[in-house]
């Protein structure tokens, strides 16, 4: 018996479309090149091939200084901690992983990824990111959403006054 008369083939379009799904990080990855391309094509403009180059590879110098410094101070601290007996807090060490990726983004080529380490880089960004994170905004949410300003009152609480 033949095993094609089983199974009828199916006429399709396309044969690789019943395996391509949509997957977001292919996009993202794809516009990120192209925006790093668009940006690399900018600088070019502006200060020349050779200032570009010399743009990106000083910029990946001072990201292999940065990730030094981090990773130095990174384990100096979980060193410290564990030498006292201490809980490592999830804060630190995700503040700690955000600067690391930040001088990561520093090292690759591309000036996108270079503003994108730098501002990782920045105390106050790497705060504003992890709160963000922690209450969902950018992100699965963690928790119930608090605002730590809303304080919460019974009806027999409060009047209103007019």
């Amino acid at each position: 018996m033949d095993d094609d008369a089983e199974y009828p083939a199916r006429w399709m379009p396309y044969p690789w479309s019943h395996t391509m799904r949509f997957n977001p990080l292919f996009l993202f990855l794809l516009v990120w090149l192209g925006t790093e391309i668009a940006v690399f094509a900018i600088v070019v403009h502006v200060a020349g091939l050779s200032g570009a180059i010399l743009f990106g590879l000083l910029t990946s110098l001072v990201g292999l200084v940065v990730l030094r410094r981090v990773g130095l101070a990174a384990t100096l601290g979980l060193r410290d901690k564990w030498s006292a007996r201490e809980n490592f807090s999830r804060e630190a060490l995700f503040d700690g992983s955000l600067a690391a990726l930040g001088s990561l983004l520093l090292i690759l080529p591309g000036f996108v990824s270079d503003l994108v380490g730098l501002a990782l880089i920045a105390p106050t960004i790497r705060s504003f990111v992890m709160d963000r994170l922690q209450t969902g905004k950018f992100g699965t949410s963690r928790g119930p959403r608090h605002n730590p300003q809303t304080i919460e009152l019974s009806p027999d609480e409060w009047t209103r006054k007019e």
